[in-house]
C-alpha cells in the first residue's frame, strides 16, 4: 500500500456484530437449543428485523440450513467454525501472519453443504442484504460509508498512480474485499476489509488472488501454497512504512522508452514479504513501467522537470520540492523516474 486510509467512526461497523452474534451465538451454538429448526427468536430482538423484513432467499433460508447442519456437528468441528468467526475477523492480525484463518475449503473438509450455504449467506449479505432499507436505515448506506472512506483524495491509496471516485461523484468506486470473500467466510461486511480501490487494482490484477497465500501453479498442476505477510489497508504505525521507487535505466532515455528498457526495484527496509505481496496482487511494477513509459511522463519529463533544469534548479532541488507532496499527481513514482534518468546521465 502506497497510502494507507484511516478508519472512520461509521454506523456501518456494526453489521458485523450481527454476524458474530448470528454466529457465534445461535448458529454455531445449535445443538444447545432444544427446537430443531431455526427461527429468528433465536437472534437479539434488535437483530430480528434483518433476518425477517427481507426476502428469505437471501438469508434466512441459508441461516436455517447452517443451524440444521450445525445440529448434527462434533463439538470439535463447530470449534474450528467459532475460530473461523474470531480468527477470519482479525484483518490486521492476519495480515501480520500472527493468527490462522479458516477458509471455505476448511469447511468443505467438515461440511461441503455447509460450506455452500456459508458463501451463500455472505454473498446476498454483501451483494442483496446491505441495500434494502432494514439495513441501511439502522447501519447506514455501504455508498456513504464509501465516501465517508475516500472523501476527497481521488488517488488510489493501493498503487498511487490510478484514480478512483471520490465524495462529490454520484457513483461510487469499488470497494475491494483485501481477503477475498471466495476464499474466506465471515468478512464479506467487515469494514477493516472492504477499502477503496481503482478499477485497475481491483478489476484487471487482484481479481480474487488470495491476499494471505501465494499459489505456484505448473500448468493445472498447484506446485506450492505459501503464508504470506501483506500490508494492512488501515494503518496503526506512524509513521506508515514508506515504499521508494528504485528505477535503473539500461540505457538513455527517449520518447520511445518500453518496460524493458528500465528495471523498477520497490524498497522498503524490514517489509520486503509484504512488498512482495503488494507486488504479487496488484501488478505494481508492471503499472509503474508503464507508467513511466507513457506520452504523459515524457511530456512532463520535457515539459516541467527540462524547464526548470534550464532556469537553473538542480535535480536535487526538483526532487526535494515532489518530495513535500509526496503522494501528490504520483510525485513519489516521479522521484525515482528522475532519479533514474538523472543517474544514468
Amino acid at each position: 500500500m502506497i497510502k494507507p486510509y484511516k478508519l472512520v467512526a461509521s454506523p456501518f461497523h456494526e453489521i458485523q456484530s450481527f454476524v458474530n452474534h448470528l454466529f457465534l451465538d445461535v448458529i454455531f451454538r445449535a445443538p444447545h437449543f432444544a427446537q430443531l429448526d431455526f427461527d429468528t427468536s433465536l437472534v437479539l430482538p434488535k437483530y430480528r428485523a434483518l433476518l425477517d423484513e427481507i426476502n428469505s432467499e437471501y438469508l434466512l433460508n441459508p441461516v436455517s440450513e447452517c443451524f440444521a447442519i450445525c445440529k448434527t456437528l462434533s463439538p470439535k468441528n463447530l470449534k474450528i467454525l467459532k475460530r473461523g468467526v474470531h480468527n477470519n475477523n482479525k484483518i490486521r492480525l492476519l495480515c501480520n501472519g500472527d493468527l490462522t484463518p479458516v477458509e471455505y475449503s476448511d469447511i468443505d473438509r467438515i461440511n461441503s453443504i455447509l460450506s455452500n450455504h456459508l458463501k451463500f449467506f455472505f454473498d446476498n449479505l454483501y451483494n442483496q442484504a446491505v441495500k434494502k432499507a432494514v439495513f441501511y436505515h439502522k447501519f447506514g448506506t455501504i455508498d456513504n460509508y464509501y465516501k465517508e472512506l475516500v472523501e476527497k483524495s481521488r488517488t488510489c491509496r493501493c498503487c498511487g498512480v490510478n484514480k478512483v471516485l471520490i465524495k462529490f461523484h454520484t457513483h461510487r468506486g469499488a470497494l475491494d474485499h483485501y481477503l477475498p470473500r471466495n476464499h474466506f467466510p465471515f468478512t464479506s461486511i467487515n469494514t477493516n476489509n472492504l477499502f477503496p480501490i481503482c478499477d485497475t487494482c481491483n478489476s484487471k490484477y487482484k481479481l480474487g488472488q488470495n491476499t494471505i497465500y501465494e499459489t505456484i501453479k505448473r500448468g493445472r498442476t498447484t506446485v506450492s501454497i505459501t503464508r504470506k505477510k501483506a500490508f494492512f489497508p488501515f494503518s496503526r504505525l506512524t509513521p506508515y512504512p514508506r515504499i521508494d521507487v528504485q528505477i535503473t535505466l539500461h540505457r538513455a532515455y527517449d520518447k520511445t522508452f518500453e518496460p524493458t528498457d528500465m528495471t523498477i526495484d520497490l524498497i522498503c527496509p524490514g517489509y520486503d514479504e509484504q512488498v512482495s505481496t503488494w507486488e504479487r496482487l496488484f501488478g505494481i511494477k508492471e503499472n509503474y513501467l508503464a507508467e513511466c513509459c507513457s506520452d504523459e511522463m515524457h511530456a512532463y519529463y520535457e515539459e516541467q522537470y527540462i524547464a526548470d533544469m534550464v532556469f537553473g534548479k538542480s535535480h536535487d532541488q526538483y526532487v526535494a520540492t515532489l518530495e513535500s507532496n509526496r503522494f501528490g499527481d504520483t510525485n513519489f513514482l516521479k522521484i525515482g523516474f528522475l532519479n533514474g534518468i538523472h543517474n544514468y546521465v
